[in-house]
């Protein structure tokens, strides 16, 4: 019986081992036919079809629905597209993003810029060089500093640069058609960049447009530390050599030894001896 004991022992154990792994792969089996037999739930959601910039009032060419994970929807979204037809868009949008009741106007506001502006701010619209500045790269929702060069009246014959504005937002950016400085008829196309402005800000970048040259300087969107400088002048960034002082004029030559004066007659000589 002794030597029966260990052997039965080992029977039962392969026994219950078999029937613990046919148990779990049974198991997985039944979870992964029950999953397969889900059905994913989806939902309609209105997107934009393109991309919109802020201001823009909403048609039916402007928005799409795409379906979504019904576990996954975004708060504030829309359903139908004629939920958000007429409304005005708060800011930019790109291809594919969902229309959110956040990113909205007001019902009944009208279309342009005026609907994205702010309370207690103000919308100006400043040339852009696409040389000098950020012309061909800012975007909708950069923030700026506003700089600007001083040449003429006080500052004739030593320019001055500085930074008049900082930490601006930028609303839109686009173009728009200027006639030909020269008068030949013609027209031109401006890059321009509206900034977002509070009353007195709006106010010193007027006089600096109206002053002098005004250049748009990018900033880093997390960086929000002032402007330390105080701007630099020409004599300042190329000082200037210091002018040579005036050669003094060689007086007359001075004779060596000791001088006679002798007096013939009316004649007055001088003899050096």
């Amino acid at each position: 019986m002794s030597r029966k004991g260990p052997l039965i022992f080992l029977v039962l154990a392969v026994l219950l081992a078999g029937a613990a792994a046919w148990g779990a792969h049974y198991w997985v089996k039944a979870q992964s036919a029950g999953r397969s037999g889900q059905k994913l739930q989806l939902a309609p959601v209105v997107v934009a079809a393109r991309v919109l910039p802020a201001g823009q009032q909403l048609s039916a060419q402007d928005v799409s629905v795409q379906a979504w994970p019904a576990n996954a929807l975004p708060p504030g979204r829309f359903a139908q597209p004629k939920q958000v037809l007429g409304r005005v868009l708060k800011g930019p949008m790109v291809m594919g993003e969902v229309v959110l009741a956040a990113k909205l106007a007001p019902q009944g506001a009208a279309g342009g810029l005026s609907a994205v502006v702010p309370p207690g701010f103000r919308a100006m619209t400043v040339k852009v060089d696409e040389v000098i500045g950020v012309g061909g790269f800012v975007q909708p929702g950069d923030k700026v500093d506003v700089l600007v060069t001083l040449a003429g009246g006080a500052f004739r014959n030593d320019p001055v640069s500085r930074t008049v504005l900082e930490d601006i937002n930028v609303l839109t950016v686009g173009e728009k058609i200027q006639r030909d400085d020269k008068g030949r008829g013609r027209t031109n196309k401006v890059k321009v960049v509206t900034l977002q402005l509070k009353p007195e800000q709006a106010e010193r970048l007027a006089l600096a447009s109206n002053e002098g040259r005004v250049v748009l300087a990018l900033r880093n969107q997390s960086d929000r530390e002032p402007n330390q400088g105080n701007g630099v002048s020409l004599s300042g960034l190329v000082p200037r050599a210091a002018p040579k002082a005036p050669a003094v004029a060689a007086g007359p030559e001075q004779p060596q030894g000791t001088v006679v004066e002798v007096l013939k007659g009316v004649k007055l000589s001088r003899q050096i001896l």
